[in-house]
């Protein structure tokens, strides 16, 4: 059962990065000159062009895909997505997956626990030893101090490490990169994807890189809403994601994959399979997003999951990832919830612990108004009768006392306040 709130020491340690992360952006819009919001306006220009006509050039990015070698794939729903993995991954055992965002949606755990499968994403390593959930888009052991990190080694690996992220940082990259070395399929997500068909990933680690290309099979996970105009949007799209997801000015790597690995060096007779994969594999996953666009939630669509709708959220500093679905932490997984899910689940999930504050669309470099569109879930739960307990209460009180307070005197200040 989920804890309704976090510890304190886990609202410590989200204020501090999150606090790191403000004030590295601002630092960086301050060293170029540039009026961030006028930056914002650009990158969301951008980012709505392949939406102007989404399924021409969806079609357009999966014709290219094929014509570059990949393997294409689009699952409606989570359980076809499911079922491609499965079916691609085959007999292989021993797989090794970057983070995915789109792989937590479709509950890839599901397909993990058949496999000798391992985590190379040092956050969602850390994660997994702590056996709890990701508590961020891009930083999922946001939540864990490096003083928590040293018990937890203490008790797996039986070895004293000093308390210093540095150090914890190079120990468990190492455990980390000998699994990446066995593996035989690699799993990733995907930042973006463009028109041409081009897959464009972005990290800092340097583990994605080695997942895609040193397993013979590398499988990658997107949503449609992936899809850029060019690679060079793209890029500018991976730059805006790091400075609003950790005030970076850029990540440490940004790969560009364009089918299976080749090489033409023998009597120039070009030849799939060289050093890295000999296989690409794209699953297209749309999972409600076109019926996100016909609900007029379309907008979310263009949310490059950098997390900083969620860093300022009071909501999530107090609730962490029990605020949101399964698959996306905060307002974005409210959406995805009621589009795929039901509106009832929605409110089971977190509908009516938004405040609306919009703390979320002024941090948010894509300018999408999330809280406009948790307005109107509640609107349309509202027509559905369903409420929030605190809601029925109110109500119950106002029909009954004519307040939202019940029989209350005056000289008394009430235990419990309502918010509309």
């Amino acid at each position: 059962m989920k804890k309704e709130y976090l510890k304190k020491e886990n609202q410590i340690a989200i204020k501090k990065a999150v606090n790191s992360s403000l004030e590295n952006r601002q630092k960086f819009f301050k060293s170029q000159n540039i009026e961030e919001n006028q930056y914002k306006e650009k990158m969301t220009a951008i980012r709505k062009k392949p939406f102007e006509d989404f399924e021409k050039n969806l079609k357009m990015a999966k014709e290219n895909f094929k014509k570059r070698g990949f393997k294409v794939y689009e699952a409606m729903d989570a359980k076809e997505a499911r079922n491609f993995l499965n079916k691609i991954i085959g007999k292989n055992k021993k797989i090794s997956s970057s983070k995915t965002n789109t792989g937590r949606e479709i509950e890839i755990k599901k397909v993990a626990e058949k496999f000798d499968w391992s985590e190379t994403d040092l956050g969602d390593f850390i994660v997994k030893m702590f056996k709890e959930t990701d508590e961020h888009f891009v930083l999922p052991a946001i939540h864990i101090t490096a003083e928590m990190i040293v018990e937890k080694i203490k008790q797996i690996y039986k070895e004293d490490i000093e308390a210093d992220p540095e150090k914890l940082t190079h120990y468990l990259c190492q455990k980390i990169r000998e699994k990446i070395l066995r593996a035989e399929v690699g799993v990733t997500g995907a930042n973006f994807f463009t028109q041409a068909g081009q897959v464009i990933l972005l990290e800092n680690e340097g583990n994605i890189s080695l997942v895609s290309r040193l397993p013979k099979k590398h499988i990658v996970l997107c949503g449609i809403d992936k899809i850029t105009e060019s690679v060079e949007d793209a890029v500018k799209l991976c730059q805006t994601a790091a400075i609003f997801g950790t005030g970076q000015d850029i990540t440490q790597y940004i790969s560009i994959i364009s089918g299976p690995s080749k090489t033409a060096d023998i009597e120039n007779q070009l030849v799939e399979g060289a050093q890295g994969a000999q296989e690409v594999h794209i699953i297209l996953v749309d999972n409600g997003r076109r019926e996100m666009i016909k609900r007029g939630f379309g907008d979310i669509l263009r949310c490059i999951n950098c997390g900083s709708c969620i860093n300022f959220c009071p909501v999530y500093n107090q609730k962490g990832s029990q605020y949101g679905n399964d698959g996306y932490i905060g307002s974005k997984g409210i959406v995805f919830e009621a589009v795929q899910k039901g509106l009832k689940q929605a409110q089971q999930v977190g509908s009516h612990n938004c405040n609306l504050c919009d703390s979320c669309y002024r941090n948010c470099p894509m300018k999408i108004a999330l809280s406009e569109m948790v307005r109107q879930i509640r609107e349309e739960q509202e027509l559905k009768r369903i409420q929030s307990s605190a809601n029925k209460e109110m109500l119950g009180k106002i029909k009954k006392d004519g307040n939202p307070f019940g029989g209350k005197s005056d000289e008394k200040i009430p235990d419990k306040l309502y918010c509309c």
